[in-house]
């Protein structure tokens, strides 16, 4: 067993060492499976919370976004940083104290006993609303371990990693609920910031810095100047009315900030916090981490696209993926393969399913307390708590599985798969609902469902139906307004609309109406 694989499986075998071992500080109580009973400190709550929203998306998906686009993808990261800043300032101090005194143990629980909800429609509705976006969002988590399992080990396939990367997150998942989770997140959120900070610096003094890459991408330039492709070293878009403000929208801007309020297995660390004000101290930790993490995948992902172009040997594989769909998602595993010694590219590619488990652990968790809390503990089976236990552990590992059969015939571009489905539903279904709720007092029953609804179905409607691609491809003269058709294409002519932002909107603007047409009921 080379070097490489012996480093990685030691940090395997610590980590779900940790997960099992803080199962033995864990009471058998629902509260203590779900929220830790409500003892999380700042620093555990902010890295835990922060390792499981930036995902696989980031260690694989942002990393091939950025050798797909180039300097535009730096962009992402003031998009991900107003979302952490509202979500750490805004929102997480309202969310402990009103989910505490609530009772309140998942978020369908918040919104329910919030309204003081009798027969539980918003519950329900919350809970298809997790399980469908959770599976989809787990799903693009194990295939991107099946990505860098494929890329990293020339003995391992896709498939196979696919099955790696699931036993891992359910061995420790399973048994130790939300605490092995945050204390794994933590651990892992750590070793993400070291190899995402460290590792592209190291990579900038390889090639000789700046001037090395503007060399390759200036390259990179004039071969795609026949085509007329967006530079590769523009930061600011090419683009004007419409299409500027649907970039700035879009998933690979300022867009995905919508999100961040929705995200339950978010969420719920504000819940578990011991106190409101620790809510400040971990909003700093925080949103230091992710500019660091984020600004070191993108330029990750652009060095390796300027060492793909200069030729490099080890980037074949690279090049002849460009122009796909996903091309240099594994940009970050060959390169620590190839270019470090074998202890510390076992260590990246730690980092990389470190991103990988510390959501898919976290949205498993919250998976479970849908199915095992609100609905069978609140409908089925009241006071029976050994029995949501057991529930509980079913439903993480029947949703694992799930999601195992959903990937295993092939493979996702996972940054696509994960911010138009999963967190683009999760976002537009609960965000604007949670921050009514909390923010406004004339937030009602009906419009939260309403919102709730329209969130939910905008999202999903939006991505499956993709208006404007069939009307990008519309013959005017075949419709029956051809005029019309035609000055439509030409008003929408290279404009993308972000499901996420336009179901975000909708949602708010539906819940706002019906809440003022309808009179407030609130426990």
């Amino acid at each position: 067993m080379s070097v490489f694989a012996v480093s990685f499986a030691v940090y395997t075998l610590a980590i779900v060492a940790i997960g099992i071992y803080s199962a033995r500080f864990a009471k058998r109580t629902d509260e203590d499976y779900f929220l830790a009973g409500r003892k999380l400190g700042p620093w555990v709550a902010a890295l835990s919370a922060s390792a499981s929203s930036e995902s696989g998306w980031v260690t694989l998906g942002l990393v091939g976004m950025a050798f797909r686009t180039g300097m535009a993808a730096y962009w992402i990261v003031p998009g991900v940083l107003l979302g952490f800043i509202f979500n750490w300032f805004v929102i997480a101090g309202p969310m402990q104290d009103r989910s505490k005194s609530l009772g309140a143990l998942t978020l369908p629980d918040f919104f329910a006993k919030h309204f003081n909800e009798r027969v539980p429609v918003l519950r329900l509705l919350s809970v298809v609303v997790i399980l469908t976006a959770m599976w989809l969002y787990v799903a693009a988590q194990f295939s991107a371990a099946g990505d860098a399992f494929d890329a990293a080990f020339d003995t391992i396939d896709y498939r196979v990693g696919v099955l790696i990367g699931a036993g891992i997150v359910l061995a420790y998942t399973v048994i130790g609920g939300f605490r092995a989770a945050c204390w794994t997140d933590f651990v892992q959120g750590l070793l993400m910031v070291g190899v995402l900070v460290i590792f592209p610096i190291y990579l900038l003094v390889h090639i000789g810095g700046f001037d090395f890459i503007q060399q390759q991408l200036t390259s990179i330039d004039a071969q795609r100047a026949s085509a007329d492709e967006p530079s590769m070293l523009t930061f600011w878009p090419d683009k004007t009315g419409a299409a500027l403000i649907g970039f700035l929208l879009g998933s690979g801007a300022l867009g995905i900030n919508f999100g961040f309020a929705g995200q339950p297995h978010v969420l719920v660390r504000f819940m578990a916090l011991r106190r409101r004000k620790d809510a400040i101290i971990g909003g700093v930790v925080a949103v230091t981490w992710a500019a660091m993490i984020i600004w070191g995948a993108v330029t990750i992902g652009i060095i390796v696209r300027a060492m793909t172009q200069d030729g490099a040997p080890w980037t074949g594989d690279l090049a002849t993926q460009i122009g796909a769909d996903g091309a240099g998602q594994t940009g970050l595993v060959l390169a620590a393969k190839y270019m470090l010694p074998g202890v510390l590219s076992g260590v990246v590619l730690a980092a990389v399913l470190a991103a990988i488990c510390s959501t898919a652990d976290s949205q498993l968790i919250v998976a479970a307390s849908a199915g095992a809390n609100d609905v069978y503990a609140q409908l089925f089976a009241r006071g029976r708590k050994k029995a949501h236990m057991l529930v509980n552990r079913l439903v993480v590992l029947g949703l694992g599985v799930g999601a195992v059969l959903l990937v295993i015939w092939g493979s996702k571009d996972v940054y696509t798969f994960v911010l138009e489905y999963g967190w683009a539903i999760l976002g537009a279904s609960f965000g604007p609902q949670l921050i009514l709720v909390l923010l406004w007092k004339r937030a009602t029953y009906a419009g939260c469902i309403a919102g709730m609804v329209t969130g939910f179905g905008v999202a999903g409607l939006w991505k499956l139906l993709d208006p404007l691609d069939k009307l990008a491809k519309a013959n005017p003269a075949e419709s029956l307004l051809p005029d019309v058709t035609a000055s439509l294409q030409n008003a929408f002519a290279g404009v993308e609309i972000y499901n996420l932002p336009l179901a975000f909107v909708c949602a708010l603007l539906v819940n706002i109406v019906v809440s003022l047409l309808t009179k407030p009921r609130r426990g």
